[in-house]
Order: C-alpha cells, then sequence, then structure tokens
C-alpha cells in the first residue's frame, strides 16, 4: 500500500492529534507541555502522512519565527511504521511547508531518542546545532536556603503588570539562541490559573521596576514525567544589566520553594544546552538530565 502526503481535513483532526502526542511521549516524555502536545496549537501549517485511509504520521511548521527567516518543524510518526522511507517522506514535507511559508531555513528538532527522525535529517542535509535538555529535581532533593541580593525583593505579580512583565520577558530573553518575541496573547495564556507563580524580583526603591523573573507553574491535575504533580520553572530571566549578582539563583530557589509550598514533589525545566552558566546553576541546585531534544538546520536559500 502506497504512502500519501496531504492536508488533513476536519475529520482528521483526531487521528493526527493522536499519532502526534503518541509519537512526541514515546520519544521523548521529559519536553510534555502542560496538558500534553497540542498540533494545533503549535503549528502554522501541517501535513498528514497516511498509508491508505490510516492517519500514520504528521510534519508540521511553526512559522512564529520567520521574521528571522526561521520556521520550526516537528515530525511524529506511528511507532509501527518507523520505517526509513516513511521518515524521509516527513522531513522532505517540513521542507516543503517551511519553503510555502517562505523561510530560509527550516529548523527542526528532533527528540535525541528518535533516532527515527534524526537519521532522515541527516540524510537530507541537516545539520545539528544544538541540544534543548529537559532537567527533572526529584522530590527527595533538598531545598537551598533563600538568599536575595542587596536591595532587591521579591514578591508575585501585581494586577495589572502585565505588560511591564511582558517587556521585561522580551528584553531579558533578547539575543537568547532561538529567541522568539513573546506576544501578550502568549503571556495571557500562562497566566491562567497560575499568576500566583509569577514571581519578580524588583528594586527595593522602586517597585515597578523589575529585575529578574521567574514563572512557577504548580497544575496538580497533570503529571510530570515521573508521575508526580505537574510542577515546572519557566521563564527565568534576568535583566542584562543586573546579571552577576546572584539574581539567577536567587529567582530558581525562590520559584522552587513555592512549588514545594503549593504540594509539588518533583519539578522540572528545559534548558539551552549550549548555554553553558543556567545549566550549571540548575545542576548544582540537583536537577539532572531526563532526556533531549536536537536541533537540526538545513538552508533553503538554494
Amino acid at each position: 500500500m502506497r504512502a500519501t502526503l496531504r492536508t488533513p481535513t476536519a475529520a482528521e483532526a483526531v487521528p493526527v492529534q493522536a499519532v502526534w502526542e503518541a509519537s512526541q511521549q514515546a520519544d521523548d516524555p521529559g519536553s510534555r507541555a502542560r496538558g500534553g502536545w497540542s498540533v494545533d496549537s503549535w503549528a502554522t501549517a501541517k501535513c498528514a502522512l497516511l498509508l491508505g485511509e490510516q492517519v500514520i504520521g504528521v510534519a508540521a511548521v511553526s512559522a512564529g519565527n520567520a521574521s528571522t527567516g526561521t520556521v520550526a518543524a516537528r515530525v511524529a510518526l506511528d511507532r509501527d511504521h518507523r520505517q526509513p522511507g516513511l521518515a524521509n517522506l516527513l522531513i522532505q514535507a517540513c521542507v516543503d511547508l517551511a519553503r510555502k511559508a517562505k523561510g530560509e531555513v527550516v529548523r527542526l528538532f528532533a527528540p535525541a531518542e528518535g533516532d527515527w527522525a534524526q537519521q532522515a535529517a541527516r540524510e537530507a542535509g541537516f545539520e545539528p546545532v544544538r541540544s534543548i535538555l529537559h532537567m527533572l529535581l526529584a522530590a527527595r532533593t533538598p531545598l537551598l536556603a533563600a538568599d536575595t541580593a542587596r536591595g532587591v525583593r521579591i514578591r508575585p505579580m501585581h494586577a495589572g503588570e502585565e505588560e511591564s512583565i511582558l517587556a521585561a520577558l522580551n528584553r531579558n530573553w533578547a539575543g537568547t539562541w532561538d529567541f522568539v518575541p513573546i506576544r501578550p496573547e502568549m503571556l495571557e495564556a500562562d497566566l491562567v490559573d497560575q499568576r500566583d507563580g509569577m514571581l519578580l524580583a524588583v528594586d527595593d526603591f522602586d517597585d515597578r521596576r523589575i529585575l529578574a523573573t521567574c514563572h512557577a507553574v504548580f497544575d496538580p491535575t497533570d503529571q510530570n514525567p515521573d508521575g508526580d504533580p505537574r510542577a515546572w520553572i519557566s521563564n527565568l530571566t534576568v535583566d542584562p544589566d543586573q546579571r552577576g549578582r546572584g539574581l539567577g539563583r536567587a529567582m530558581l530557589v525562590a520559584g522552587m520553594r513555592f512549588l514545594r509550598s503549593r504540594g509539588a514533589g518533583s519539578i522540572t525545566l528545559g534548558v539551552d544546552g549550549g548555554d553553558p552558566a543556567p545549566l550549571r546553576l540548575y545542576q548544582s541546585v540537583g536537577f539532572e538530565t531526563v532526556s533531549s531534544t536536537c536541533a537540526w538546520d538545513k538552508s533553503l536559500r538554494t
């Protein structure tokens, strides 16, 4: 039976999502987002791989960083159909979708355990450029004592601070690898039922001046990779002018203590494997890598 690629129909939305989630869970459980992996919330365009009438694979791209010429891509393939020929079809579909999005570079994110995807990427001319590590702090790990820099206070966000927080996040993240500006609706979605965990380091003399951020998210309706209630650290950032004062460690400890106070056991986070400073920080408090994703780039300029 011949495999075919095409845009999925509305009636195929459920099997497309099922293949997408099962494939990601099999290869990289540590990267699981809150509520699971949703292809529709991530992708701006997608293509289904069918064997007869059965959806067995998905190729998807996100053009959210298209202003830089880079289009992100991911693939999913049913575990019973992980054959080189089918994987190659999915990788080529990502390239085609990225071209349609007028990208100059397609950046494929493939789990380190997904040999089927990485081999196909290599054969298609992709080159590995970076690893994203998914880390976990075991529930048994004791927490460090809270500590803050002189002249700094850590507090939860206030009502009406969304615009200031958004500006601080984009300022602090700017210049980092694979940076995509955070949009207001993205921050709004992150804060749903999670406002208390948005922690800010502010100047003692100017409560509106945000020096560092840490979003400690606790969702007991969901799970960490080890089965503990879902708890993770995101948007741990420090203003470029404030680095070197220990604010990153202070915010991390504050976030960890917040999560444990809410009943969290293990705690998870993700980090750019090519940035040694935050990696050393996380390792120093007990986080260990549980899985990773590799980014592969292919130029579309020729």
